[in-house]
């Protein structure tokens, strides 16, 4: 039994979460690159902080760390990097802020977000979205949940 028919689904349903096109028909004396996937749990929205039924969605094998925290961006504070719908890759052993990158953060009373780290003029670390409609912030208690190390499915280090 092949993977698709273990999980129920289509090539279309496979493009579609993949965000690629899938042939209707491989030829077999095509070379197929492997790719192999992991099932993990979507731990939550990374700006309403809302729950997800943690189903498990399909995530790179090779990119995945152990221990890591799979969210879904909701909104478009962070775009043109993050949309709306995208899937980020979190360490959470990584709650140390360094300017540049890119972090999910609780705020109390705000559930989770995800914004970039700057040092602003005031020389403090501001969270600031990469969106300059959204107003860099500083929350007066926060709790750094991980640092994103991995954007899917456009896909690519951050």
């Amino acid at each position: 039994m092949g993977l698709l028919s273990a999980l129920d689904w289509t090539l279309e349903d496979l493009s579609n979460i993949m965000n690629v096109d899938v042939p209707k028909k491989l030829d077999h004396r095509e070379r197929v690159t492997p790719v192999r996937f992991l099932i993990q749990p979507v731990r939550g929205l990374a700006s309403a902080g809302q729950p997800v039924d943690p189903e498990g969605v399909p995530v790179l094998a090779d990119i995945w760390r152990r221990g890591s925290l799979l969210y879904q961006v909701e909104g478009d504070s962070m775009a043109p990097t993050l949309n709306h719908g995208d899937r980020v890759y979190v360490d959470p052993s990584e709650t140390e802020l360094r300017e540049g990158r890119i972090y999910i953060c609780e705020i109390p009373g705000d559930g989770h977000t995800i914004k970039r780290v700057r040092r602003l003029d005031d020389g403090q670390l501001w969270l600031v979205s990469d969106n300059p409609a959204y107003r860099p912030w500083r929350p007066s208690e926060m709790r750094i949940v991980g640092r994103v190390y991995y954007h899917d499915p456009v896909g690519g280090r951050l």
